[in-house]
């Protein structure tokens, strides 16, 4: 299984700065820019987001390596 993540992570490095560490984000659908920040529970921002197409986001440290577990 290829996944393609179309250059969004370089987009989300240029969109995410260390204000957003260890906290929930809502991004737009084209990760041109993020909708909302909160912090900690991530059904607080999802109440508060009214844009259907937003993308929650937990945004982890830079120092943090994250591997997903694909089945």
């Amino acid at each position: 299984m290829k996944i393609d993540m179309l250059g969004r992570n370089d987009k989300l490095s240029a969109l995410l700065d260390a204000s957003h560490e260890n906290k929930w984000v809502a991004i737009a659908p084209d990760y041109s820019r993020v909708l909302a920040v909160w912090h900690p529970r991530c059904a607080i921002l999802m109440r508060a987001v009214t844009d259907p197409t937003a993308i929650f986001h937990r945004v982890l440290p830079r120092d943090v390596s994250f591997a997903p577990l694909l089945a």
